[in-house]
């Protein structure tokens, strides 16, 4: 298997694939199946630039630039897997890490979204995983399926509709008056009972995830792990399943372990699509905007280490008051009165006198403060280079209204230490400029 391992917005690469019509046609179909993760933009609204909508059209993936068989990552990371070629896209930000460092912050970082459901980030971050999307992704399946089903096999009742020649449960009436009453055989039952199973819809999904990841895993570790549960799971009837299937699974929310491996495979089904080339094999897309993880990362962290604080998110309201133009702010604190907006950009903070912010970026702040009557404002940037922090002061000229306080800081979301020592110098570089305010 053809691996490949791009930056977003880095240079161009060449396609392990030659399909190249057949990959932009497969990402296409993605796009157009993708989560929203943000409110639906109205039909009015630009969401890209008219340069943008030139290049690609409203309808048309914008995960990947192409330039003939040569492909550049946009601002989407995670993985492609196309007719047993793979492509993994990891963070501009973390350009000269490792990729299974890399992997290990990102999970972490996911583990405080919540618009962004993704089961994995609810495991244990302890573990250095494989250097590559997919794999990590299939050894944190494995690892916790096969643990959980050698320590808790799960049975449930399942509902069973057949023949018999006497009663057991209730009367299929449907079925016996279709299969049996008209055609004389009235003397053979259709009943529908619960029998106590092992073999039940979620044994059921879980095999088949477990077969579709063995297809496409090249990992010796995670086949050995795969082919474990396959042994445990063996008495299982081997049923094709979709994502839907996994509906059908109702789980007492005590078991925890079972209701995480359940999302897992909702997550590798809903990711999914056969092959064109073979039935067999499997096209895997999982791609994440790092936009929306940066952001709910900065919220969920504010919420868990500076509750006092009392942030909501993405409140959304109106610039005028005759409700036209809408504007969202990331994040409002309530205790200190502040608006705080992610950017997830490199801010080049030597350039010159403004410090790396854009001029369309402080007109925007100062719309946010100036229509909430908020007079501190911070601009969150991840940081790439040690942090740095900016301060700006806008005054009416003729002085009716206090000042607007607008700040900027880089924020150190990677660390070659331990995550733990991560989050104690967030929590400290986050006080550290809202104190002040506070005071």
């Amino acid at each position: 298997m053809q691996v490949i391992n791009l930056f977003e917005f880095d240079k161009y690469h060449k396609l392990p694939t030659t399909d190249v019509d057949g990959f932009k046609s497969y990402l296409n179909d993605v796009w157009k199946t993708r989560n929203r993760f943000r409110y639906e933009v109205d039909e009015t609204e630009q969401e890209f630039s008219e340069e943008e909508q030139a290049i690609f059209g409203r309808n048309k993936q914008r995960f990947i630039s192409f330039d003939g068989s040569f492909i550049r990552a946009r601002n989407y990371v995670g993985f492609i897997q196309y007719e047993g070629q793979r492509i993994n896209i990891y963070p501009k930000i973390c350009k000269d890490k490792s990729p299974s460092s890399i992997l290990k912050h990102l999970f972490y970082w996911l583990s405080y979204s919540k618009r962004i459901r993704f089961p994995f980030a609810q495991l244990p971050l302890d573990k250095e995983f494989a250097d590559d999307w997919l794999e990590a992704l299939i050894y944190i399946f494995a690892h916790q399926t096969e643990e959980t089903l050698n320590n808790q096999p799960y049975q449930a009742y399942q509902e069973v509709t057949e023949e018999s020649s006497f009663l057991r449960g209730r009367l299929a009436m449907n079925e016996y008056i279709k299969n049996n009453l008209s055609r004389g055989r009235y003397q053979y039952l259709y009943c529908t009972y619960e029998p106590f199973l092992f073999d039940n819809q979620f044994n059921r999904v879980v095999k088949y995830v477990t077969r579709l990841l063995l297809s496409v895993s090249s990992s010796t570790i995670n086949q050995e792990k795969l082919n474990s549960i396959l042994f445990l799971l063996d008495d299982v009837s081997d049923e094709y399943c979709q994502a839907s299937d996994c509906d059908l699974v109702k789980l007492n929310p005590l078991y925890q372990e079972l209701n995480v491996i359940l999302e897992m495979c909702r997550m590798f089904l809903e990711s999914t699509s056969i092959s064109t080339n073979d039935s067999l094999n499997s096209n895997f897309c999982l791609l994440l905007p790092m936009e929306v993880i940066f952001e709910d990362f900065i919220f969920g962290f504010i919420e868990k280490h500076l509750p006092e604080t009392k942030p909501k998110s993405q409140k959304e309201t109106f610039l005028t008051n005759e409700q036209v133009f809408k504007m969202k702010t990331d994040i409002v604190l309530k205790n200190p009165r502040m608006i705080i907006d992610t950017k997830y950009k490199i801010r080049q903070h030597n350039a010159d006198s403004k410090q790396g912010i854009s001029q369309a970026d402080m007109y925007q702040m100062l719309a946010y403060a100036y229509r909430r009557g908020v007079h501190n404002v911070l601009l969150i940037y991840p940081a790439t280079r040690g942090d740095s922090a900016a301060h700006f002061t806008i005054s009416d000229s003729l002085g009716n209204n206090p000042m607007i306080n607008i700040s900027a800081m880089d924020m150190e979301i990677y660390s070659d230490e331990s995550l733990m020592d991560l989050e104690v110098a967030l929590e400290m570089q986050l006080r550290k400029i809202i104190k002040p305010v506070m005071e």
